[in-house]
């Protein structure tokens, strides 16, 4: 006679089933953690409201490129410390606005940066606001090295080459084209990436044949509707494109002209707005992708 198998008590499997949950709930909501060993780089596009913050990281290295509003300040130096990160080789400030700045001078104070990175701005458009006197004061008080540099000048960090990109910024007279801009490569990944250029900013890096393919663009100037013009967006042909905006922000970004512009190309669109702070891996073989990493 077939013995009858034994079932568990209801409030002994409503247990495990209870603890399976927590456990769940517990794994998903643990911040990322470093860097995995095969891994070359990863970008954080953090969720920091209507500013701009990107993190990227190597193996031994990690710099930051802009600083979001100053509320954001605490929410990027947790961010930062999540991953065991504790010091930054540097911070590339694209251009001194207070959503791309605002932040850094919380970053200068809690944390050991070795140069901060500026944009060279013409003396028509260098800013006067308390803001960035303050965040140079900041960057002086902490003997943190400031540069301006050149054009095609190169940082090695492990296995990501990062390049400066920029022009004579001196006809401008809207700072976001004077913005900083940058090319990130790590085997056969790149990025580009340039703060809050506008149609004049791109033009004149088209004329300096500065804007190549690349896997990831930055979508510039949160998505605006007068940044991310079609001959651009050909020159980058971008795989991938992140646009750094506020849920419901009062500025409509990012534009359905933008957004109407990637589709063109074919590129995948996310948005911090509706994915959270976004990780690109890149490893050797493939880029992975995920939203609303916990940091």
């Amino acid at each position: 006679m077939e013995k009858k198998k034994k079932k568990l008590p209801f409030y002994l499997a409503a247990g495990i089933l209870f603890l399976a949950v927590c456990l769940a709930v517990w794994f998903a909501t643990q911040p990322r953690q470093a860097i995995q060993e095969n891994e070359l780089l990863h970008v954080y596009v953090l969720a920091v409201g209507q500013g701009d913050s990107i993190l990227i990281q190597s193996q031994n290295h990690a710099m930051l490129i802009d600083g979001a509003e100053a509320s954001e300040g605490y929410h990027i130096l947790q961010a930062i410390k999540a991953l065991h990160i504790s010091e930054l080789d540097g911070i590339i400030l694209t251009h001194p606005h207070a959503d791309h700045a605002g932040g850094l001078q919380t970053i200068l104070e809690h944390l050991p940066v070795k140069t901060l990175y500026l944009p060279d701005m013409p003396e028509h458009l260098l800013p006067t606001t308390d803001l960035f006197s303050n965040l140079l004061d900041k960057a002086e008080q902490k003997k943190v090295t400031v540069s301006i540099p050149e054009c095609h000048q190169q940082i090695q960090l492990d296995d990501i080459h990062l390049e400066f990109l920029s022009v004579n910024a001196s006809s401008f007279d809207n700072l976001n084209d004077a913005s900083l801009g940058c090319r990130i490569t790590a085997g056969d990944f790149s990025m580009f990436l340039a703060g809050d250029l506008s149609e004049a900013g791109e033009k004149a890096f088209l004329e300096e044949n500065l804007v190549t393919p690349v896997t990831l663009y930055k979508v510039s100037h949160h998505g605006s509707g007068s940044s991310s013009g079609a001959e651009f967006l050909s020159a980058l042909s971008p795989k991938y494109a992140a646009v750094s905006c506020g849920a419901l922000n009062d500025y409509g970004h990012p534009s359905e002209k933008c957004l109407s512009r990637l589709h063109e190309i074919g590129c995948e669109i996310y948005r911090t707005d509706l994915d959270g702070t976004i990780l690109f891996s890149v490893s050797e073989q493939k880029v992975t992708i995920e939203k609303n990493v916990n940091l």
